[in-house]
């Protein structure tokens, strides 16, 4: 059994306009459209894409991903919450109430890293939805 070609058909011209409509309606929307720009690209890339003679088709819904993002942008202020009460009611020092050094130092370096973690586990979790709603088509080419 002869395997089939696996190839990307998507040009350039095609790929820095579809990455530049993603880019300018995240940037001129504040993220609004984030999760519309983000199935439009994975669309385009799995239309372009062709494994063992199949080709690849998205089928994620954006207003799907809409409301997950909803969700996840939830969990940022409640970082953010967090790592403030670290720093105005754990650290404080018990007889003048101020904060210490090592509260200025602290803080911070955990509201980056819990911020870093959650950016990552947020990355991996849009990989796997993307994965999730892709899938190859019945026919080949």
């Amino acid at each position: 059994m002869e395997k089939a070609e696996s190839k990307f058909t998507g040009g350039l011209f095609m790929h820095i306009v579809t990455n530049a409509a993603v880019f300018a309606s995240i940037a001129l929307t504040a993220g609004l459209l984030l999760p519309f720009a983000l199935c439009f690209r994975e669309k385009w890339a799995a239309k372009n894409t062709i494994i063992d003679g199949r080709r690849h088709e998205f089928y994620g819904k954006p207003y799907i991903l809409f409301m997950r993002k909803l969700f996840f942008l939830l969990f940022g202020p409640a970082l953010i919450a967090i790592a403030l009460t670290i720093l105005f009611v754990i650290l404080p020092d018990s007889d003048s109430g101020e904060i210490s050094v090592l509260g200025f130092a602290l803080v911070p370096t955990l509201t980056a890293v819990a911020i870093g973690v959650f950016m990552a586990w947020l990355s991996l979790r849009m990989k796997k939805w993307i994965t999730r709603h892709t899938r190859l088509c019945t026919k080949k080419d």
